[in-house]
């Protein structure tokens, strides 16, 4: 796509996104409907990309996501490989029809297992660092940039929730 393409397609946009408020009728509607010609990625098919491609990067960097798991958890290799492996295959069954709705009740599911290691990483000002090309887990070490990030963090898992289990539904 050229970029006076996209120029376009956004004047379009924020010309029928106006529009639209004007009419009382919402931004969105107005917003897909002037840019015709741009199929939207159906939802699960979203779901299956962010998932699988998490849950591919747990194999390609196991380091990083093992110092992600708390201290408490008896194995941090465990839950690297079990929570990878749980993304990568409901991520994926979240394609075909016959097992999207089951696939996207487990990703929920899943979401919601993995929550405490990111309210361990925000309460205990965990700063995962990179040390001789291999990170590493460190409790107390964030700088305030790392907290913000660590608490941040949080509240983003519940619009990822709700999307899931939206579609879950529909399904």
């Amino acid at each position: 796509m050229a970029s006076s393409d996209l120029t376009i397609m956004i004047r379009r946009a924020l010309t029928a996104a106006s529009i639209a408020r004007i009419a009382g009728k919402t931004g969105v509607r107005a917003g897909r409907a002037a840019v015709r010609g741009v199929r939207r990625v159906p939802a699960p098919v979203g779901i299956s990309a962010v998932f699988t491609g998490a849950g591919a990067m747990h194999f390609a960097r196991p380091d990083f996501f093992e110092a992600v798991v708390p201290d408490w958890f008896p194995s941090a290799k465990f839950a690297n490989v079990a929570s990878g492996a749980a993304e990568v295959t409901l991520g994926l069954l979240t394609i075909p029809r016959a097992t999207r709705r089951p696939a996207l009740w487990g990703l929920a599911a899943v979401t919601v297992i993995v929550f405490p290691a990111n309210v361990d990483m925000a309460v205990n000002d965990v700063e995962v660092k990179l040390e001789d090309g291999r990170f590493v887990r460190s409790v107390g070490t964030a700088d305030a940039a790392g907290r913000v990030v660590n608490w941040a963090r949080l509240p983003m898992q519940l619009p990822l929730l709700v999307w899931i289990v939206r579609e879950a539904r529909r399904s």
